[in-house]
């Protein structure tokens, strides 16, 4: 026998269920998101505009850089040592394929727009702030001329030509046999010239650690024409083993000058000359002058086409087949569309910067090292 009730009722209020309940606690969620989107685009707004005054004041930022940098370059290498692979190269990757998902959600519509800007803006605040206040405030500072106790020379056609002639000859004396060259002594050693020149290089030492690190995409890297990098991010220095071994040194030295707050290609260069030439390795110092040669020769080119031809032949046969075999090295690996999309990409990223001259600013190395006049200082 079943027992039916006589009365049920229908209408329970269940609180959680009600329109007013929802209602408020979605006026509340809209509160809270303001919220946070404000203070999202305060905390922004206070840290691009601290980069903005430090992109204006060349004082401040050389305090960064000599004061607050080499602690965080301490730290954060610190933690980069730790690992035998490249955290800069996960990181991007990471980062790009976070951006990509952002902006799919964002299309099929599984975010809101608001959601999807508040995203936005936060992935570029952290990733612009991460940058400068890593490293990037480098590029603000004071220059070499201004750091050091060296005058910019202006532009002499007879002093230039004496610094070819000069130059050409020390290459001539320190050429070196590289066809045996193990890097972890030369890392070691290149290190040593950094401790011992760190007082006049005007540089933090030791600024934090240095584990070279493999590229994690050496062959796109090579077909860019990449030698090395610096990451910023984690501290990190990056050298490419597809170079040559004649060419390791100075690249090394170039990459850990900007790991010490050295920014622009052609400063990074000079220090990298310097380090090298001094080096009591005789295949670090043939390094120093068969990498800078070419600049060199492009300046001997444009500043007095008429005696390149002879100037050109003086330099050792030797020296001649490195350089070309070098060229040829980077020219089998090169790919074209890659090359130039490099090329383009990093000219507008220093432009960015502050380094007017963009890619051209490596080859600017030249300038400085007359006005330093490095030749003088070194062994005859």
């Amino acid at each position: 026998m079943s027992f039916e009730p006589k009365y049920i009722r229908h209408d329970t209020w269940d609180f959680r269920k009600s329109s007013i309940f929802d209602n408020m606690m979605s006026k509340h969620g809209d509160r809270v998101q303001k919220r946070q989107f404000m203070l999202l685009l305060i905390i922004a707004g206070a840290l691009f505009a601290m980069i903005f005054v430090f992109s204006l004041s060349a004082t401040l930022s050389e305090w960064y850089i000599s004061v607050i940098y080499p602690v965080v370059g301490a730290i954060l290498s610190s933690v980069s040592t730790l690992f035998p692979f490249s955290l800069y190269d996960i990181f991007l990757i990471l980062a790009v394929l976070l951006l990509v998902k952002l902006i799919l959600f964002a299309i099929i519509r599984k975010i809101t727009f608001s959601k999807f800007l508040f995203s936005l803006i936060r992935f570029v605040t952290v990733i612009v702030a991460w940058f400068y206040f890593s490293w990037g405030i480098a590029y603000f500072r004071e220059d070499f001329y201004e750091r050091s106790d060296v005058a910019e020379m202006t532009f002499d056609p007879e002093i230039f030509r004496d610094f070819a002639v000069r130059f050409i000859d020390h290459a001539n004396r320190y050429y070196a046999d590289c066809t045996d060259m193990a890097k972890n002594d030369v890392r070691r050693k290149v290190e040593l010239s950094y401790q011992a020149l760190h007082q006049s290089l005007k540089v933090s030492y030791p600024n934090g650690k240095r584990r070279v690190k493999p590229m994690m995409f050496e062959t796109v890297y090579s077909k860019m024409g990449v030698s090395g990098y610096f990451g910023p991010f984690f501290n990190e220095i990056h050298v490419n083993n597809y170079s040559l071994n004649f060419t390791y040194p100075f690249t090394l030295a170039h990459e850990m000058a900007h790991q010490f707050g050295i920014a622009p290609e052609s400063e990074a260069n000079l220090y990298a000359f310097v380090v090298c030439a001094r080096s009591s390795d005789e295949r670090i110092r043939y390094s120093a002058y068969a990498s800078t040669l070419r600049y060199v020769l492009n300046d001997i080119r444009r500043f007095l086409p008429e005696e390149y031809e002879s100037l050109a032949l003086s330099i050792r046969t030797e020296i001649i087949a490195d350089l070309q075999r070098n060229r040829e090295h980077w020219l089998a690996a090169r790919d074209e569309s890659l090359s130039e999309m490099q090329d383009k990409m990093y000219d507008a990223y220093l432009k960015t910067n502050k380094v007017s001259s963009g890619q051209a600013n490596y080859s600017e190395v030249v300038g400085l090292l007359v006005s330093y006049g490095i030749l003088a200082e070194l062994p005859q």
